[in-house]
């Protein structure tokens, strides 16, 4: 079967030489397909080079390189509670104690599994590009791109202005109503799981607000984090407001808890066709009934 490189397609918004075009979008001339010595650039039906140009309302079509299939990642039937998908973009819901990678521990049953056998059902052929981590414990939003471009162009151009938000249910009450933790944390030992505060750890920052106070537990909105693994619960468990149900951070946790944290909302301007991208994830079951027992909104 033939492959079928991945096609970007823009409506032109103003006059420029393709050259310059593709410039300002960071599209590099290695990423585009050669076919017979010409760029795979369309305008159009039209075939065109990159010393043409390009007026407003055209619609311009580029086919980029294929990447090759990871083949550690076994393709698997895992159901997939899809929450937006297009020709760049998979976003989905991944449900509680499910790995989003493959490892030596757990080469199978993970997010990435269900992904892979996602795509070839599609016939899609590249690799998995996860442009925010959700672990394994938690559960909510995960953004896949289609194509390590995709990816790029969400996490390293400032105009499409990555946002994502969690929310989180602490063991404690806070007393700051907002604020950020900026604390370094990382692994004190490079075999260990846990990560903790330490000064040589990597930089990172947590935005917090406030959404509900209980009497014995506070709700938390995080409008940002630097991305490193288990920021979150590592930061709030240096000020002993552990998340409920943490088994790594929360020395309360009861076998039967369900950790108290979800990624709740993602918000960013399309890669290709620069439409919003918002979607927010109604809270979990798990998570209402937490709040209703604990005297909170019903």
């Amino acid at each position: 079967m033939d492959v079928i490189p991945m096609i970007l397609t823009y409506r032109i918004k103003k006059p420029a030489s393709i050259k310059d075009f593709l410039k300002e979008n960071n599209i590099p001339l290695k990423l585009i397909v050669i076919e017979k010595n010409k760029f795979q650039i369309h305008v159009g039906t039209e075939l065109k080079t990159i010393e043409d140009t390009i007026r407003k309302g055209d619609t311009v079509t580029i086919a980029i390189q294929n990447e090759d299939v990871d083949p550690k990642i076994v393709p698997e039937p895992i159901d997939l509670d899809v929450l937006y998908e297009d020709e760049y973009l998979l976003i989905v819901n991944k449900p509680l104690n499910q790995a989003m990678m493959i490892s030596k521990t757990q080469p199978s049953g993970t997010l990435a599994n269900g992904i892979a056998r996602h795509f070839e059902e599609r016939g899609l052929v590249g690799r998995i590009h996860f442009v925010n981590r959700v672990d394994k414990e938690a559960c909510g939003i995960v953004v896949v791109a289609k194509h390590r471009f995709i990816k790029f162009l969400i996490t390293e151009n400032e105009q499409h202005a990555f946002r994502h938000e969690h929310q989180a249910i602490l063991d404690g009450v806070l007393e700051n109503k907002e604020g950020t933790i900026d604390l370094p944390i990382g692994k004190k030992n490079e075999d260990a799981v846990v990560r903790e505060v330490f000064l040589e750890g990597e930089e990172c920052q947590t935005v917090f607000r406030v959404i509900q106070d209980f009497s014995k537990h506070t709700m938390v909105r995080i409008l940002s984090e630097t991305g490193r693994a288990h920021q979150i619960r590592v930061h709030f468990a240096y000020f002993n407001l552990p998340v409920v149900g943490d088994p790594l951070y929360n020395p309360n946790r009861r076998a039967k808890d369900v950790m108290m944290l979800y990624s709740s909302k993602v918000l960013f301007k399309h890669p290709i066709n620069a439409q919003n991208v918002d979607i927010e994830l109604a809270m979990p079951d798990e998570f209402r009934a937490f709040v209703k027992q604990a005297g909170g909104a019903k």
